[in-house]
């Protein structure tokens, strides 16, 4: 199969890591402006990646 068969489960992956990083903010493991950076950023670049690598 290819990339573009792929794309929801790979933007999938990228919203599981954004929330990763967003609850680990949220939970104390780090502080809560990082967490909500992080989780932003995760979302922004991965969806860009996704949609960039799964494009023919």
């Amino acid at each position: 199969m290819s990339f573009r068969n792929k794309r929801r489960a790979l933007q999938g992956v990228v919203g599981g890591a954004g929330v990763v990083a967003a609850l680990g903010g949220v939970l104390g493991i780090y502080s809560l402006t990082v967490g909500i950076f992080a989780a932003f950023a995760i979302w922004i670049i991965g969806a860009t990646l996704v949609i960039a690598f799964t494009d023919s």
